[in-house]
């Protein structure tokens, strides 16, 4: 009796494998697709049409649009109040990337060092940043109103009435206020962020770290800061980001005023657009806008992949 043994074929595995990855990708593709029409619909065809609109004049009613060249571009480098605004969203920026970070890592070293009530604690925190921004707005101009705000009655009682002030219409005080109130009002999420940064770094680093005789400030040199290297690299772009696209808080509290005081890109671009109907003009704002935002985020990227690295 002869026994035929047939060795199995190996040829046809990688082509199976081959199809198995086009299938998933195929799959990939299909699940991003309505992502990515939404995008090009909602996102980037606006941003060309924009660029369009920068370089022609239109009303927002009449259906001519002539083309104008780079007189709306003219236009806005000799604007004063543009640049103005432009001056005060880098404080914003500034302010919020530097306290508004340190305010939410603070917060959420500090609660991470609690043994009880963290549930709590995350809920307070968290709880501004839930909050409308016309609701946050009505309810500190409340606080903040010179005769019957909280803030100064406060400061009259304790024999401070020096420090009173009209917070929002004494052009020496207002831009910081509303700093302030946008700290209070975004430092929630970053807080949040950070705490689960935190909770994700080994507690054997810190063991280690103590053994090695290291204190507070060797510890978080050493384990936290580079520990939390990521997230602070996408805590510090989203809080960038949006103070330097503040408008609502702006709107609500100030509507930029006293004068130009507190006036944002944001709110110069709407009202030129639909207050002035310079539609051409507040096209051409956002594109130089716009622009000065990718290359500040590409440049923060940089500079965050380059540490990491080191």
């Amino acid at each position: 009796m002869t026994v035929s043994s047939a060795k199995p074929s190996v040829t046809g595995a990688p082509r199976i494998r081959h199809r198995g990855r086009q299938r998933r990708r195929l799959v990939g593709l299909l699940f991003l697709a309505p992502a990515v029409v939404l995008i090009a619909v909602f996102t980037i065809t606006p941003f060309f049409q924009a660029i369009l609109l920068s370089f022609q004049s239109w009303d927002g009613v009449s259906p001519d649009t002539p083309f104008v060249g780079l007189a709306n571009y003219r236009y806005v480098f000799a604007d004063t109040e543009f640049w103005a605004s432009m001056k005060n969203v880098a404080v914003f920026g500034i302010v919020g990337f530097f306290v508004g970070n340190g305010v939410s890592l603070g917060m959420a070293m500090a609660v991470q060092a609690v043994t009880r009530g963290k549930t709590f604690f995350r809920t307070v925190y968290y709880l501004p940043s839930v909050l409308s921004v016309v609701v946050v707005g009505m309810i500190f101009s409340s606080l903040l109103d010179p005769q019957t705000g909280i803030l100064n009655r406060m400061l009259h009682s304790a024999g401070l009435g020096v420090l009173a002030k009209d917070w929002l219409n004494n052009p020496a005080v207002a831009l910081p206020t509303v700093v302030a109130v946008f700290i209070w009002l975004h430092w929630g999420f970053g807080f949040l962020l950070f705490l689960a940064g935190l909770q994700d770094i080994p507690k054997e680093l810190y063991e280690a770290a103590s053994l090695d005789g290291a204190r507070f400030w060797g510890k978080f040199r050493y384990v936290t800061w580079p520990g939390l290297a990521p997230v602070t690299t996408v805590v510090s772009m989203l809080t960038l980001l949006a103070a330097l696209q503040i408008f609502g808080t702006v709107q609500v509290l100030t509507n930029g005023g006293p004068g130009y005081h507190t006036m944002v890109p944001t709110l110069v671009i709407y009202t030129e657009a639909f207050t002035n109907n310079s539609y051409g003009t507040a096209a051409a704002m956002s594109v130089l806008f716009g622009g000065a935002l990718v290359l500040l985020s590409l440049l923060q990227l940089r500079l965050s992949a380059r540490r990491n690295r080191a």
